[in-house]
């Protein structure tokens, strides 16, 4: 018979046992969990690289080799895309690669001294970062070995849409800077820059507030995002844009102010820009590259003012009829040219949109509307008049996001296409400013069709085309005369 242990030495030594079992379980699941990791080399056209570039639409075959995969390996290569967000930003073919232990069905090469070589395409689908990897699996998802995380950066792609976008605004642009030049009044800007307070406060409010507040802003929204920080700061830096002239138009704000003010920031910008830029810029991004910036754009923004204006003043002198008839079309052009913006421009760059949240779209709405705020509130305080403080009011909000977008791809060219996808603050900024202008013309217009018609009114159109009646002028106004009014309107104040 055998001999009975008592219960408690049983349960003893099982407990034991069950111990040494269970610890002997766990050091194998932990080695099957805990992946080996292995040396891949990429090659692109049989040059070895560390990160993968790729623009979007473009695709490139990739070498890889493996020199350290045991020979007894087998199971499936897969290639993981281990994206940071949300967005698909590449595609990957094939994202499996069969290394089996029979050479007619293995998918991959090997070498005499053990190396494995296979390959696999990627394609740019959208721009920004990702990372990709090699995993040898064991099937059901168990990871034998893997390699170290490769980044991939997609640059943006040359697309048709970019370039007709940019030439058509180009040459809406100029049309409606010579119409301006058949509105404006040069008597009236002379006289402007002789006691140019208006300018001053203009020019004040557009270096001095908007770079502070566009800094303060981002401090604030986008301190664990520096890049998108540096946008907002770098648009609240950039001078007045070529929108401000039409909307301080179509608004009834003095076109002649609004001018000046654009040339005067736009020049400034020459020295405003660095000292900014190289003021705060570096506290954003230090490594940024900010030793070069976009002068020659600057330049060419000047000259894109100047030049059409002085078409129009030459037609408004030698030929005052076609004058009154282009200065007649400028509101319209002004608000076809607004309206494409707003929709063409955002459709060409819709792309940005996968980038917004509730901090870039509050970003958009507070730099406009506070340089709107803040521009009115300076006018008012130095008792301008009505007219004028449209202008300034406008000229401080509405940024020339372009000059911004500019410098910084040049900015963060090392970081590319990191500049690409900060470009989603000038846009968000661009596509805010219109709303409170929009909301203000709709108001006007609504004011002006329940206002009663003059029981006094006299056409005297017949006059405009008559050069030898002298008695009626085009435009006799000064800094605090909106010139939305055509010939017609001032040939009823006079008779009135």
């Amino acid at each position: 018979m055998c001999p009975l242990y008592p219960v408690h030495l049983v349960l003893m030594y099982g407990s034991l046992l069950l111990c040494v079992w269970a610890a002997g379980l766990g050091t194998i699941v932990g080695a099957v969990a805990q992946a080996t990791t292995m040396k891949v080399r990429l090659h692109l056209n049989d040059t070895l690289v560390h990160d993968l570039d790729v623009q979007e639409g473009e695709e490139k075959q990739v070498t890889f080799y493996i020199d350290d995969l045991p020979a007894e390996a087998i199971g499936e290569l897969m290639i993981k895309d281990l994206r940071p967000d949300n967005l698909d930003h590449i595609s990957i073919e094939p994202d499996k690669i069969r290394i089996a232990d029979n050479p007619s069905l293995d998918e991959v090469e090997r070498h005499e001294n053990g190396t494995i070589e296979g390959s696999f395409s990627i394609s740019g689908k959208f721009l920004g970062f990702t990372k990709v990897k090699l995993v040898l699996s064991g099937g059901n998802d168990e990871e034998l070995m893997e390699s170290e995380p490769v980044k991939v950066k997609v640059q943006r792609g040359h697309r048709v849409l970019d370039k007709i976008f940019i030439h058509v605004v180009i040459a809406m642009v100029i049309v409606a800077y010579i119409n301006m030049g058949c509105a404006i009044d040069l008597q009236v800007i002379k006289k402007t820059l002789r006691k140019p307070v208006a300018p001053l406060i203009g020019l004040m409010s557009q270096y001095l507030f908007m770079p502070l507040v566009s800094y303060a802003i981002g401090f604030g929204l986008f301190y664990d995002t520096p890049e998108m920080w540096l946008g907002l700061f770098l648009t609240g830096c950039s001078p007045g844009g070529g929108g401000s002239n039409m909307w301080t138009y179509i608004l009834g704000g003095s076109l002649d102010l609004s001018v000046t003010m654009t040339f005067i920031s736009t020049v400034g910008a020459f020295v405003a820009l660095p000292l900014w830029v190289y003021g705060l810029a570096r506290t954003i991004i230090k490594d940024g590259y900010y030793s070069k910036l976009p002068y020659k754009n600057i330049a060419m923004l000047v000259v894109g003012l100047v030049l059409p204006l002085s078409i129009g003043l030459l037609i408004k002198r030698y030929s005052p009829r076609v004058a009154v008839v282009l200065k007649r079309c400028l509101k319209p052009l002004s608000v076809i040219f607004i309206v494409f913006i707003m929709t063409f421009g955002v459709y060409a760059n819709f792309y940005i949109f996968s980038f917004f949240d509730w901090k870039v779209a509050l970003a958009g709405l507070l730099l406009p509307w506070l340089g709107f705020i803040f521009g009115a509130v300076a006018a008012v305080v130095c008792r301008r008049s009505w007219e004028e403080i449209i202008a300034i009011s406008i000229e401080t909000g509405v940024q020339n996001t372009g000059l911004s977008i500019g410098v910084l791809k040049l900015a963060l060219q090392k970081f590319a296409p990191l500049g690409d996808i900060t470009m989603v603050i000038p846009v968000a900024v661009a596509t805010m400013t219109p709303i409170p202008l929009t909301i203000a013309y709709i108001f006007n217009r609504i004011k002006k069709c329940r206002q009663k018609p003059s029981n006094y009114e006299i056409d005297c159109s017949e006059y405009e085309d008559d050069d030898e009646k002298g008695s009626v002028q085009m435009s006799p106004s000064d800094s605090t005369t909106p010139l939305h009014k055509d010939a017609n309107d001032n040939c009823k104040a006079a008779i009135a």
